[in-house]
């Protein structure tokens, strides 16, 4: 009965340590942002519309390599238009991922997940821009995310 009972405490043990293990290789794969830029559209009393801006490094090393130059938006009729102008600061080649996310007024999140990771490549010192339109015209705000590649 004592090596039964011991016997299951040992697998439970191993199932644990294999979930624990399998965490932690999710962890070291690329799937959060490495830099997060968000914009998210205000209107003052006047009503003329403004955006606001901020922009997060979740990476160390992506902070020292990439900056953000600038960010605008745009209403195309109904719909959100945004871009972003990226610079690498380093004299190497560096390629990365990148992709925008919509959030509604409210800030929930439209079409959850549906926009796919697009890579990119900035040569020594070089500067592109990168623009994206919003799904419907729900959007209000935006999030450009950017992430080292898989």
């Amino acid at each position: 009965m004592m090596k039964q009972k011991l016997s299951r405490n040992v697998i439970v043990a191993g199932m644990a340590a294999v979930a624990i293990a399998a965490l932690l290789g999710l962890a070291g794969c690329s799937t959060t942002a490495g830099v997060e830029a968000t914009g998210k559209t205000t209107w003052d009393e006047q009503g003329a519309r403004s955006l606001e801006k901020n922009v997060v490094f979740n990476n160390s090393g992506l902070k020292g390599d990439i900056q953000i130059v600038d960010i605008k938006s745009a209403m195309a009729g109904d719909v959100m238009r945004t871009q972003a102008t990226l610079r690498s600061k380093d004299k190497d080649t560096l390629p990365f991922q990148y992709r925008f996310e919509w959030y509604d007024g409210s800030g929930l999140e439209i079409n959850s997940g549906a926009g796919s990771w697009k890579p990119l490549i900035l040569y020594g010192r070089e500067a592109k821009t990168i623009q994206a339109v919003a799904p419907d015209s729900r959007a209000r705000e935006f999030k450009l995310k950017i992430r080292e590649p898989d």
